[in-house]
């Protein structure tokens, strides 16, 4: 009778083990621990980096290029649209792997424009250190100086968002940034392509 018992209990406690287990893995929604903070969803903001605003280039400073995150900014992410979306696991896993691949499908590209920002800034500085130079041993005046200082700045902010090489790397960025939304989209249900769409009328194409 007791072994009976002892068998019979311990069928019970491997059948509540078993039944937690189904429990935990049916229920778990996957919306509730998923994570989209890390680089693949930070993308750029296209706009900005067609026509980057610059700093400085003043009588004290060198040429810069401000690329100070702003909330605008922040909310053209996919780290702010879909942890609202109340995405699946597999959903999510899905959207992880187009991110990524749009990721490592740009990285050559986005290098090149930075390259070019790179160069332009250094002939830029470089053609400033002169015109400083000239003013500090008096060969022009401050009036002089401060004209000059004023049409390189023109014309470094034209370079910056005209230069024709990398007017081919943002269309590439662009057919791909297009690429990657629609994929994503191919993975919501209505509900939640609905939010989605309202989200990408709100921000730059």
């Amino acid at each position: 009778m007791k072994r009976n018992l002892r068998i019979w209990g311990l069928m019970t406690f491997i059948s509540f083990l078993s039944l937690s287990a189904c429990e935990e893995k049916d229920g778990a929604d996957p919306a509730a621990d998923l994570s989209f903070s890390s680089t693949e969803f930070l993308l750029e903001d296209l706009d900005a980096l067609a026509k980057p605003q610059l700093r400085d280039g003043c009588n004290d400073k060198a040429f810069n290029i401000h690329t100070v995150a702003t909330v605008k900014t922040e909310r053209q992410t996919l780290s702010y649209i879909l942890p609202t979306l109340g995405l699946q696991a597999n959903q999510a896993a899905t959207i992880r792997d187009f991110a990524r691949n749009h990721q490592q499908a740009t990285v050559t590209v986005r290098g090149s424009i930075n390259m070019i920002h790179q160069q332009i800034l250094m002939r830029a500085n470089a053609e400033r250190d002169s015109y400083m130079n000239a003013y500090n041993e008096k060969r022009i005046t401050k009036a002089q100086l401060d004209e000059k200082l004023v049409t390189l700045l023109d014309r470094v902010m034209a370079e910056l968002s005209k230069h024709e090489q990398k007017q081919t790397h943002m269309q590439v960025l662009r057919e791909h940034r297009t690429g990657l939304m629609q994929n994503i989209e191919t993975t919501l249900n209505p509900t939640q392509l609905q939010q989605w769409s309202s989200w990408r009328r709100s921000i730059p194409s």
